[in-house]
């Protein structure tokens, strides 16, 4: 009985070490495929970053072209308001001016809260905005 006991206890070291050599094995070849798995990382991560890039320069171009955009429509905004100021110059008078400034004169003089009095000084009386002749100053420089 002795010499079962020895040879199974033969077996079970035996055993026991190729599930140990086994297991080392198994070990080394994870290990070994880790270098494999961070190059892999690397690859993916250079990947990813060549995308985000490309998405930053998309949204950069995107941006360009809505600057651009504001930009035409305050050129168009300019231009329509040069061209109303060339037809209102085209047309104004003195006749106008001297019938505006009645209509000012009238309405502050009707409010309940005026405080401020013009005082007709011009010609046809229309209260002076220029008090300065440039063709008198021009002749003493």
């Amino acid at each position: 009985m002795n010499d079962i006991r020895v040879g199974g206890a033969g077996r079970a070291v035996r055993f026991l070490g190729a599930v140990g050599i086994v297991g080392l094995v198994l070990v080394a070849l994870l290990l070994w495929g880790v270098p494999e798995y961070g190059r892999y990382q690397v690859r993916a991560n250079a990947a990813n970053e060549i995308q985000v890039n490309e998405l930053r320069i998309q949204q950069t171009e995107q941006l360009v072209q809505v600057e651009k955009q504001k930009a035409q429509i305050r050129i168009v905004d300019a231009e329509g308001i040069a061209k109303s100021q060339q037809i209102i110059n085209a047309t104004l008078t003195d006749r106008y001016l001297q019938h505006e400034a009645i209509q000012a004169q009238t309405t502050m003089a009707n409010s309940p809260n005026h405080t401020t009095i013009y005082i007709p000084s011009g010609n046809n009386g229309i209260p002076l905005v220029k008090t300065v002749d440039e063709s008198t100053q021009d002749k003493s420089k």
